[in-house]
């Protein structure tokens, strides 16, 4: 799952949504970090998603059908995938706008983020933006670039569109089972902390 689920589900678990971005960037073990208790269950939750996600059949059957070269990055793809099913069925997921959770979640992100960290919060306006987008082959395109950008070595991320655009039936159709099964996860964790 990439970002607009990430904060799907920092919304419905109550959690912190700025945990859920910092999830991406702090690496590592959290024990001594300058992080409150608050963000730390957020970076938690966050991984808690990520393995959960990874692990399960829906994500490992998708990745499954990339080739090479796009085979050693369609985790990522696949995570992009699913963001892009949220939201162009958006309204079964949510009775709140996609435009407006957006916004919202944006200005959380924003207002949470800690001055603890050398990582700059995402300006509201652009990260809200990215959100919505998701929903449009622009969008996926955009992300996809940025996260190929952020990688070590050259990769075809930044050309992998059609790829995802063609396997959207199946992102579509896999994502109710995907997302109760990280609720679920979620909620066993919490219930554990």
């Amino acid at each position: 799952m990439n970002l607009l689920a990430h904060l799907w589900l920092a919304e419905r678990t109550g959690t912190s949504a700025a945990g859920q971005i910092l999830g991406d960037l702090v690496k590592g073990r959290l024990d001594h970090t300058p992080f409150d208790a608050e963000i730390s269950r957020g970076i938690r939750l966050h991984r808690t998603i990520d393995s959960t996600s990874d692990a399960h059949p829906a994500h490992r059957a998708l990745r499954e059908r990339f080739r090479p070269p796009l085979r050693r990055y369609a985790g990522i793809i696949v995570d992009i995938g699913f963001d892009h099913a949220l939201a162009c069925d958006w309204r079964h997921y949510s009775s709140e706008p996609l435009e407006q959770f957006a916004a919202r979640a944006a200005r959380r992100v924003v207002d949470e983020w800690p001055t603890t960290t050398s990582f700059q919060p995402p300006p509201v306006g652009g990260f809200s933006a990215m959100l919505t987008g998701y929903a449009e082959a622009p969008g996926i395109e955009r992300a996809l670039t940025v996260v190929g950008r952020r990688a070590t070595r050259r990769n075809p991320l930044s050309g992998s569109l059609d790829a995802v655009l063609a396997e959207y039936p199946g992102f579509a159709a896999r994502l109710p089972e995907l997302l109760a099964s990280l609720e679920a996860a979620l909620d066993h964790h919490l219930r554990r902390t």
